[in-house]
C-alpha cells in the first residue's frame, strides 16, 4: 500500500534539507514539491507507511532552524484524486498553455487556406510566409503586453513627499 507523507517549510532551502534526511532515512519516492507561496514549500513523499512516518518525522528533525518547519502530515492510504491533485498544474498556468493552442492552431488554418488556394503568381506565394509572420508577431506582442501589464500590477504606488512645516 502506498502513503503520502507532506512536510511544509518556510524557504526552499529548508525544504532541501528536509527532503533529503526524508529520503536517506527511509525508502520513500519523492512525489512531488510545490511552491505555496510567501516563502513555504510543500514536499510530498509515497511509499509505505511506516518508510513515510519514518522519513517524515526523520525530515522534521533534521531542519537547522525548528522555526522554519511549519507542518507534517502523513496520510495511511490517501484516495487517488488526492494524489491526482497534488501533481496537476496550478489553473493559472493553463492559461498560457490554451493560447498557445489557439495560435497553434490559428497558424494550421492560414496555412492550410493558403496552400490549398491555388497560387495565381509568384506574389499569392510569399502571401503565407507572411501571413504566419504576422500572427507569429501578434503571438509575441500580446505575451509582452501580459508580461510588461503584470509587472506593472505588482508595482506599489509611489506616494508623494508631503510637505513638513510649510504651510
Amino acid at each position: 500500500m502506498k502513503s503520502l507523507g507532506v512536510i511544509e517549510t518556510r524557504g526552499l532551502t529548508a525544504a532541501i534539507q528536509a527532503a533529503d534526511a526524508a529520503c536517506k532515512a527511509a525508502n520513500v519516492e519523492i512525489i512531488g514539491y510545490r511552491k505555496v507561496g510567501s516563502g513555504l514549500v510543500s514536499i510530498c513523499f509515497q511509499g509505505e507507511i511506516s518508510a513515510v512516518r519514518t522519513a517524515v518525522d526523520h525530515g522534521v528533525d533534521v531542519v537547522s532552524q525548528k522555526e522554519r518547519v511549519i507542518g507534517s502530515l502523513v496520510i495511511a492510504r490517501p484516495e487517488p484524486s488526492v494524489i491526482t491533485k497534488l501533481l496537476t498544474v496550478k489553473s493559472q498556468k493553463k492559461a498560457p498553455a490554451v493560447a498557445e493552442k489557439e495560435q497553434e492552431t490559428a497558424i494550421e488554418t492560414v496555412v492550410k487556406t493558403l496552400v490549398e488556394a491555388p497560387a495565381k503568381n509568384e506574389v499569392e506565394n510569399l502571401e503565407a510566409p507572411k501571413a504566419v509572420a504576422d500572427l507569429q508577431t501578434q503571438n509575441i506582442a500580446s505575451e509582452t503586453k501580459a508580461a510588461t501589464d503584470k509587472a506593472l500590477s505588482s508595482k506599489k504606488a509611489i506616494k508623494p513627499e508631503g510637505r513638513k512645516g510649510k504651510k
